[in-house]
C-alpha cells in the first residue's frame, strides 16, 4: 500500500499573492508618510514665514513709534523716502542707554530689508548693516498720511503722522499694516519776557480803581 507524500512549503501563486498583499500594504503607507512629511513641511514654512511678518511688523511699530525728527549730519533729511526706501532716526537701547539711531527700509532680491547704520553721526561714507526680515516679497508700497493719505513723501524735514505699508508676497498674499507715528511735534510755548536793565525792579505795581458804591437808584427792585 503506497503511503501519499505531504507536500512541502508554498506554490508559486501563493507567493505572487502574498507579494501583492505586502507591496499594495507598503504602497499605502509611503503615501500616508510621504503626506504627513510634506503636511509638516509646509506647516514649518508658514510658521516660519508667519514669524518673519510678525519681526517685521514688530520693527516697523517701534521704528514709527519712536520715530524722532533729528537727521545725521551726513543725511539729507530726518525722514526721507528715495527708490522705494524709507530712511528714518529712531531710539534704540543698547546696555541700558537710549540713543538715536539711523534706520532704512528697502525691498531688493525678493527681500524686505532693515538698514542700521553702526553710529548715527557717523562719517557719510560709513556703510550700515544689512539684515533681512522677509523673504519671498514681491513688492513694496508706501503710503503716508498727513491731511490724507499720500502716495509720496517730498518733505524730509519734516514727519507724518501714520504711515501704510503694503506688502506684496511671492505667493500672492498681500499684507497691509498702518502705523502712527508721533508727528511734528507743537513749537515751544513762548516764555514770559524777562525784566531788562531799563525796566525798573521798584516801581509800584498799578492798582484798579475802585467801583462806585451802588446807589439805591441803581439797585434792582425786589421782586413781589
Amino acid at each position: 500500500m503506497k503511503q501519499t507524500r505531504r507536500q512541502q512549503g508554498f506554490t508559486l501563486l501563493e507567493i505572487m499573492i502574498a507579494l501583492t498583499i505586502f507591496a499594495v500594504i507598503s504602497t499605502l503607507a509611503w503615501q500616508i508618510l510621504d503626506g504627513a512629511m510634506r503636511t509638516s513641511s509646509a506647516t514649518d514654512a508658514s510658521a516660519a514665514k508667519l514669524n518673519q511678518l510678525q519681526r517685521a511688523w514688530s520693527l516697523l511699530e517701534r521704528d514709527f513709534f519712536q520715530l524722532q525728527g533729528r537727521a545725521p549730519r551726513h543725511a539729507a533729511g530726518a525722514f526721507r523716502l528715495k527708490n522705494n526706501a524709507l530712511e528714518m532716526t529712531t531710539l534704540n537701547g543698547v546696555s541700558g542707554q537710549v540713543q538715536l539711531e539711523r534706520v532704512r527700509w528697502r525691498l531688493e532680491g525678493g527681500r524686505l530689508w532693515r538698514d542700521v547704520w553702526p553710529t548715527f553721526d557717523g562719517p557719510a561714507s560709513s556703510k550700515p548693516d544689512e539684515v533681512p526680515i522677509v523673504n519671498e516679497v514681491k513688492a513694496v508700497q508706501w503710503r503716508f498720511w498727513q491731511a490724507g493719505w499720500q502716495k509720496a513723501w517730498s518733505n524730509s524735514d519734516a514727519q507724518p503722522d501714520g504711515v501704510e505699508l503694503t506688502l506684496t508676497m511671492e505667493s500672492g498674499e498681500r499684507w497691509r499694516w498702518v502705523f502712527t507715528t508721533p508727528g511734528e511735534l507743537p513749537p515751544e510755548a513762548a516764555k514770559p519776557a524777562e525784566p531788562t536793565a531799563d525796566t525798573p525792579t521798584d516801581a509800584p505795581a498799578e492798582v484798579p480803581a475802585e467801583t462806585p458804591p451802588e446807589t439805591p437808584a441803581d439797585a434792582a427792585e425786589p421782586q413781589p
